[in-house]
């Protein structure tokens, strides 16, 4: 572990190298030494890593020989690193800030290179360490704020250095806007404080908040992944299965005269897909399109306002949800505290924007707002095949789909039915990230297993009428078909 030791030093050769003769012989690491003329002509700061028992016999030794006064010995010295306008008197709000506190400056420098900006580096010196949160709050509200060093070890310190960390990288990563970053440091408290009264740990949720962006970003541009499976539906319809390492699956049953996609992925993979979609479909950007999805979690409609002149069909509930968005309003999916949250920072990293809604077509009329089957409330025709559109009870989310023809032997699930069994190591590492920021991924549990028995002997029902397994296309993971109440791919990998 590491401490941090201000000692007072005399005034005269080898003192430093005395201390340092404790420090080693106690096996301790000097990691960071700072002298501070401001504070006293002797007085210097070391940072000191070493053992809990030997951090102490260190301090124990330094104050026999009057290098330490241990009523200061728990004083902390952080670093910090603060973007200020490089205008005149603009570095006055954090010394008014620093002076409020009494907080010393061990040091202080400045750099500006070609731009509106310099970054000013602080070391400082605090004496009251509950201090320490309220202080790189208050300067933070005011500019950009890094954390450059300092010890972590108190919890509630380690999570204001984890929201301006995050903060930072975020802004880097993604290319957030300081009203972005502001939202999604909001709704990581708001998953933070919600998985904290379950009993889990800040380091963890912290973990799990960080993958959950750097792993969709890291599959960007060169670096995006997916596996593609085509299927003949019929003698003038194929199907294709796009399934991306992170988000939804998306399909098209293209035909000769239109293409029908169903539901789109993640937002911020729109050059990769459109340009997938592209490669598989011959003149797909002037070819007629028609769009549906399964439901309104963002990661299946992600692309619904990337595609021009395509014909949009939703059903009333989903159509109420893209609503909410658009008014500013939690959505269906952000009724608890932890849906809500991840809801928002999963717009925030994939780049979602709910699509203009004028435009978009309702597929049915007067559905009941609650029921607990699956009932029929429209069709989608595809070249020469018809699907009946099924709507659930809301188990998954609240408006949720299933296409299905009997003809062709398939059936769309959405996140009803996923093919875990199909999933790779990325989409491992990718679909468990969401159960546990969000508990689970079901609005109403026992609704989704309801619904998913419904499913499974719809799908059933056309495997029997076939004489053939019924293809299921899952929201996630590879075609698959049912055996037994469970999912197996349809063709190896």
């Amino acid at each position: 572990m590491k401490r941090s030791f201000v000692t007072n030093m005399p005034d005269k050769a080898g003192a430093f190298l005395r201390a340092s003769r404790i420090i080693a012989r106690y096996e301790g690491n000097i990691v960071r030494v700072s002298y501070n003329k401001a504070v006293d002509l002797h007085m210097l700061f070391l940072d000191v890593e070493a053992s809990a028992i030997n951090l102490r016999k260190i301090e124990n030794e330094m104050v026999n020989i009057g290098y330490l006064n241990d009523s200061i010995a728990d004083t902390r010295v952080i670093e910090i690193s603060v973007k200020i306008p490089d205008v005149s008197g603009a570095v006055l709000p954090v010394l008014e800030i620093l002076s409020r506190y009494a907080v010393n400056i061990s040091y202080l420098n400045s750099s500006a290179a070609d731009s509106p900006y310099q970054n000013f580096k602080f070391g400082l010196l605090i004496e009251d360490t509950k201090l320490i949160k309220t202080l790189l709050d208050e300067i933070g509200q005011v500019y950009p704020i890094d954390i450059i060093d300092c010890d972590t070890s108190e919890e509630a310190l380690d999570n204001t250095v984890f929201y301006i960390r995050l903060a930072r990288e975020m802004q880097s990563l993604l290319g957030l806007n300081p009203e972005k970053t502001r939202v999604f440091l909001s709704e990581s408290n708001r998953i933070l404080q919600a998985l904290q009264s379950t009993g889990e740990k800040a380091d963890k949720v912290f973990d799990y908040i960080r993958s959950f962006a750097l792993l969709v970003s890291s599959y960007r541009g060169k670096c995006f992944r997916a596996d593609i499976e085509k299927t003949q539906l019929s003698s003038h319809t194929v199907m294709y299965s796009i399934q991306p390492y992170c988000g939804s699956n998306t399909y098209i049953i293209d035909t000769e005269l239109e293409s029908v996609i169903l539901d789109s992925g993640y937002a911020i993979y729109a050059d990769e897909m459109f340009e997938i979609f592209s490669t598989l479909i011959e003149n797909f950007d002037t070819k007629p399109k028609r769009v549906y999805i399964t439901h309104a979690d963002v990661d299946h409609c992600g692309l619904l306002s990337k595609f021009r002149h395509a014909e949009i069909f939703l059903n009333q509930k989903s159509y109420n949800s893209l609503l909410q968005q658009v008014k500013g309003l939690p959505d269906y999916r952000e009724g608890t505290e932890l849906h809500h949250g991840y809801s928002k920072i999963s717009r925030i990293i994939s780049g979602y924007e709910p699509p203009p809604l004028d435009g978009i077509k309702v597929l049915d009329q007067n559905t009941p707002p609650e029921h607990k089957d699956l009932i029929k409330i429209g069709e989608m025709p595809a070249g020469d095949l018809v699907f009946s559109i099924y709507e659930g009870s809301g188990g998954h989310l609240y408006g949720e789909m299933v296409y299905a023809c009997s003809e062709a032997g398939i059936i769309f699930t959405g996140d009803l039915l996923v093919n875990f069994n199909g999933f790779s190591k990325e989409r491992t590492e990718f679909n468990m990230l969401a159960p546990y920021l969000m508990r689970t991924v079901n609005v109403d549990s026992k609704k989704a297993r309801d619904m998913r028995k419904q499913v499974l002997q719809l799908a059933e029902n056309m495997t029997k009428l076939n004489n053939r397994p019924c293809i299921i296309c899952g929201g996630h993971g590879r075609l698959s078909s049912c055996e037994d109440g469970k999912l197996h791919n349809i063709c190896e990998p």
